[in-house]
């Protein structure tokens, strides 16, 4: 879904994309052929592999905190901030 950028869950979906989009072309010591599983970001960062899958989800509005970014961010070799990128995915 698109939101308007008024409203708030239009930053939960654009968070969700771009994790999204840097789990799957990444470059980072952790991942294989540049792409890297739910499975294994969720291991990687100690998180559920649901709260990725739910994150990531179109479906599903999950909140999640600044720390589950940061570690997230930290896994994925990304700095924070480009999560708040709006890349039109």
């Amino acid at each position: 879904m698109n939101y308007n950028s008024d409203d708030d869950r239009y930053i939960y979906d654009l968070v969700s994309k771009n994790i999204k989009y840097f789990r799957l072309h990444n470059n980072s010591k952790y991942s294989s052929y540049g792409k890297m599983t739910q499975e294994q970001l969720a291991e990687k960062a100690d998180l559920s592999h649901s709260l990725i899958s739910n994150i990531e989800s179109t479906k599903v509005q999950q909140s999640f905190s600044i720390a589950v970014l940061y570690r997230i961010s930290k896994i994925l070799e990304v700095d924070i901030k480009e999560f708040f990128v709006d890349r039109n995915l």
